[in-house]
């Protein structure tokens, strides 16, 4: 009956556990899978952030390109054209120059010729120069623009990033709070159903009558211990409790006895090893 009542003891112990368990896995799974759901947010969210930069970018460097042609484009045109109104300009000049010398008569025609295309030449320059300048500092402000709005782009992009990793990670954070806490009230629930399911258990078990079961012993060792079994055996009165366990024990498993092995074992075969050791204490005090 004892041996029933032990074993039911241990089969209840371990579908608590075993159940408890379960309960622990189940309750960290609810919480971390919300974890799992926003990292891959975070992740989705941050290759949109990265992608959306990227086409930032790329629209902006299209656009300064777009920009500093057209720019260029511009100043080509304007020399073109400066120039073209300047040799127009000039060549009516000298040909009024020329007409003005050949009406007077004047022998100087040839150097006021000169001096006109030389003043052409010299306008000429001036007009390439200004439209090198002209496309230098297009060219300069195309390149601030572009570095500008990629600086402010990746600034943006670092800006979002850092925002979701943010999220992400505090998000994270409260999750595994939350598991620990989780875990640990779990856990502290499980250790008290297993303490209480025990002193059920330890109630509802019988307690072990040391004397009653010495008492098929007398019949044969005295009510002290005082006898020699049917004149054979050792007097056991006077044994410490260690050396009454031993000698039952070796009796049980047949390491242990003399001439009285074969009855002693068919005393002890029966016991538990609860009995042995209340057994042991009664004969360790007679």
């Amino acid at each position: 009956m004892r041996k029933i009542l032990i074993s039911s003891a241990v089969a209840v112990l371990l579908l608590t556990g075993c159940g408890e368990d379960k309960k622990v896995t189940t309750e960290v799974a609810k919480v971390t899978e919300p974890a799992k759901a926003e990292m891959a947010k975070a992740a989705e969210s941050t290759t949109s952030v990265v992608k959306e930069a990227t086409t930032d970018v790329k629209d902006t460097v299209m656009k300064a390109a777009t920009e500093l042609k057209t720019t260029v484009s511009e100043a080509a045109t304007k020399v073109v054209d400066n120039t073209t109104a300047v040799v127009k300009e000039t060549t009516a000049s000298v040909v009024e120059t020329a007409k003005t010398a050949m009406a007077t008569g004047s022998t100087d025609s040839k150097e006021m010729a000169n001096s006109s295309v030389t003043a052409v030449t010299q306008k000429a320059v001036e007009v390439k120069d200004t439209a090198k300048e002209a496309v230098a500092a297009s060219v300069e402000k195309a390149k601030e623009t572009t570095t500008a709005a990629v600086s402010a782009t990746v600034e943006k992009t670092k800006e979002a990033v850092s925002s979701v990793a943010e999220s992400a990670t505090a998000k994270v954070a409260s999750t595994v709070a939350a598991v620990t806490a989780t875990k640990e009230a779990t856990t502290e629930k499980a250790e008290a159903v297993k303490t209480e399911t025990v002193a059920k258990v330890a109630a509802a078990a019988p307690s072990i009558n040391a004397k009653v079961l010495f008492g098929a012993c007398a019949a044969c060792h005295g009510q002290n211990g005082e006898k020699a079994a049917l004149g054979k055996s050792q007097i056991i009165q006077g044994w410490d409790k260690a050396k009454v366990i031993a000698a039952l024990n070796g009796y049980k498993d047949g390491s242990y006895g003399g001439v009285m092995k074969g009855v002693m074992k068919g005393q002890v075969v029966t016991k538990s090893d609860a009995e042995i050791d209340a057994l042991a204490e009664f004969i360790s005090n007679l």
